[in-house]
């Protein structure tokens, strides 16, 4: 399966199954909102294939290093973080009104397949009726698809089990490491454990 830059496409993420474009594709941002049947200015959030491309597509401050950001996205996260702060352009469509950008990244097969068609990052949604709970099961995946969305491309599971159904911890930074957290999810202590380790006295030599 090949996809193109302004086809959609269905796909598990860690927590539910997803729904995505390109974010270069203005068509399949629109096509997301009208599958969704939501608002088209309602900003979503941007997967990229690796944390080190995260690192190397916005100024993160010298305490986000890499090796922090690596096991900040193990634990089932999306970071937000200012616009003004990316090193990549980000299109007025993928973020609404609002002045940050919602990020993730997954260590999957599946996003590294979609990430080398496109060669962009992709945008990231749950894939539902806004309203409706999120999918976790294959079977109820296909059928949306099926049913809802016979034009997006879909990438099979590999995981045998439903997905955990639980929403990802959102925690939104500003450049001076302020945060707040936006939403819960079910690993929240050990993200908690994780932001104070930006905040931890250098070890003496």
């Amino acid at each position: 399966m090949s996809i193109k830059i302004d086809d959609v496409f269905i796909y598990p993420t860690d927590t539910v199954w997803g729904i995505g474009s390109s974010i270069t594709s203005s068509i399949g941002h629109a096509r997301i909102a009208e599958i969704k049947k939501t608002s088209k200015n309602k900003p979503l959030s941007i997967m990229f294939a690796s944390v080190n491309d995260i690192y190397n597509s916005f100024h993160f401050p010298e305490e986000m290093a890499l090796a922090w950001l690596e096991d900040f996205f193990k634990l089932e996260t999306t970071l937000g973080f200012p616009i003004k702060a990316s090193k990549i352009k980000i299109p007025k469509w993928a973020t609404g009104e609002s002045d940050y950008v919602s990020i993730r990244s997954l260590n999957s097969d599946v996003i590294k397949s979609i990430y080398h068609d496109l060669q962009t990052p992709f945008f990231s949604t749950s894939l539902n009726l806004t309203g409706s709970a999120p999918i976790i099961s294959t079977v109820e995946a296909f059928n949306f698809q099926k049913n809802l969305a016979p034009d997006a491309h879909f990438f099979e599971s590999n995981v045998k089990d439903d997905l955990s159904g639980s929403s990802s911890t959102i925690v939104f930074f500003q450049e001076n490491l302020d945060f707040e957290i936006k939403r819960e999810g079910r690993r929240i202590e050990e993200v908690k454990n994780h932001l104070m380790k930006l905040f931890a006295e250098p070890t003496a030599v």
